[in-house]
């Protein structure tokens, strides 16, 4: 196993070295070989074989192929940040250093990730890491949450390069022109892509307030091939998913394509385009929308005012009708009462009679009038209330605060790009500063001897020895006299 892994130099026979070593001096001999002739980070790809988990937690297997077999060691760490859990049988590409272990004289693959290779142990990966988020609930509707109505904010996390960001801005900004947008580059297909999205979407989380607030993200790549798309079947990007309190929306791929973060994510586009179209609104379209409400508020407002005024109306005629009835009971009452006096003084007792009864048409007159006149006047407050809390008003001071918001943003570009340029230009003139240019420009020189190694003291320029003196504008050459 080791001849496979570091051959020495064939040599002559020579005669035995009269050194003699121990064990662990050999061991270690080897291991600095090993370190010397290897990369210190190595991709490996076999088929597992004894794949074991032990009590603490470690995983020891092995990687073989037709010919040869390599013991691997998986820390518990490792392990437990994997998408799939590992069988033997399963053809994988493992990342690690290849180490002796000096105790036992053991070379092995310290592996530090490892990913399935092939559709099928892609597809086995995917069924196993789906189950184990469906039983934690990471799939339920009723975890996710629901996407603004009207993001005024959207941040997009995706490749800077491509067709895919070119389009989900062209339709986000389409609909709703002057969108503000936040673009947080990342790799989209590779071994550091999960990664990446991951810290990503936790980055946003976390300085949310700070730039000024996120309402929504939207997580979209392109198509492509099943390994094309593995990042976005990693655990890590499904934890950040579920552990993100801003609302993501996913356009992963084409439409039949579905990864494990389309499952996680509180809404899933068919395409990167269809996710845009389904997260961002259509300005003229909620317009026309707002425009609607308050037609149908102005409406319901003039049929409340009716249904008062009707109300009003017929209690007026209502009160009428019992003044009259209650007119034609007292009429009736003092026609009998002026009967009775007639009967005893008949001038005195009709003079005191119809005296009463003008009294009491009087008060029944005045009475209906005043009534009527108090419940105009609640109706017109009323109205005046009504009116105060119309919608026109609200939708004039929104427009009038977007007015605004619109003209600081527009302010603020040009002050942020010189600040930019002051920056950039003192980082210059400290770089310029710095450089051995820079030095040789302020009347220092280097001196060198005829090894090329630097003059320091008196000691290193021997008598006799030549010399060769750099300055700003060239060499010269000179030796040091006895």
């Amino acid at each position: 196993m080791t001849d496979t892994l570091f051959d020495p130099p064939r040599a002559a026979p020579t005669e035995p070295s009269e050194s003699i070593y121990t064990v662990s001096q050999i061991n270690h001999l080897i291991q600095q070989a090993l370190t010397a002739q290897l990369s210190p980070m190595l991709l490996v790809e076999g088929e597992i074989s004894n794949f074991r988990v032990y009590q603490k937690g470690h995983a020891f297997f092995t990687l073989k192929d037709s010919a040869a077999e390599l013991p691997c060691v998986l820390w518990r760490d490792a392990l437990q940040q994997l998408g799939f859990t590992p069988q033997d049988g399963l053809a994988v590409l493992a990342q690690g250093a290849v180490r002796l272990y000096e105790p036992q004289g053991k070379v092995q693959l310290y592996v530090s990730r490892l990913a399935p290779r092939g559709a099928g142990a892609l597809e086995l990966a995917f069924r196993q890491l789906c189950a184990k988020l469906r039983a934690e609930g990471l799939f339920e509707a009723a975890r996710k949450r629901a996407l603004p109505r009207v993001p005024r904010r959207v941040a997009i996390i995706t490749s800077p390069t491509g067709d895919v960001l070119h389009d989900v801005l062209t339709t986000a900004w389409r609909r709703f022109p002057g969108l503000q947008v936040l673009l947080f580059p990342v790799a989209v297909q590779g071994a550091a892509a999960a990664g990446e999205i991951a810290a990503a979407i936790g980055l946003l989380n976390r300085q949310a307030a700070a730039i000024g607030g996120v309402d929504l993200i939207l997580l979209v790549r392109g198509g492509g091939s099943l390994e094309d798309l593995w990042a976005f079947n990693e655990e890590i990007v499904a934890r950040a998913l579920a552990a993100s309190h801003i609302p993501i929306a996913t356009g992963i791929g084409h439409e039949p394509d579905t990864t494990i973060a389309d499952l996680v994510a509180d809404l899933r586009g068919p395409t990167p385009t269809g996710v845009a179209e389904l997260t961002i609104p259509d300005a003229a379209a909620l317009g026309a929308y707002l425009d609607g409400q308050r037609e149908r508020l102005n409406q319901h407002l003039a049929r409340r005012i009716q249904e008062a005024v009707a109300v009003c109306s017929a209690g007026g005629g209502r009160l009428t009708d019992a003044m009259q009835r209650m007119l034609w009971v007292t009429t009736r009452r003092v026609q009998a009462w002026a009967s009775q006096v007639q009967a005893i003084e008949p001038r005195h007792a009709v003079a005191q009679g119809w005296r009463r009864l003008e009294d009491a048409q009087r008060r029944l007159g005045e009475s209906p009038a005043r009534r009527l006149k108090d419940a105009w006047t609640r109706l017109h407050a009323a109205v005046g209330a009504l009116q105060a809390v119309s919608p026109r008003l609200k939708l004039v001071e929104t427009a009038a605060r977007f007015k605004g918001l619109e003209a600081v943003l527009r302010s603020a570009a040009p002050a942020q790009w010189r600040q930019a340029r002051l920056r950039l230009a003192a980082l210059q003139e400290q770089l310029q500063l710095a450089s051995p240019r820079g030095v040789l420009e302020r009347g220092f020189s280097i001196t060198m001897d005829d090894q090329g190694r630097i003059v320091r003291r008196v000691a290193d320029a021997a008598p006799g020895r030549r010399l060769t003196t750099r300055v700003v504008d060239g060499v010269f050459r000179s030796v040091v006299e006895p």
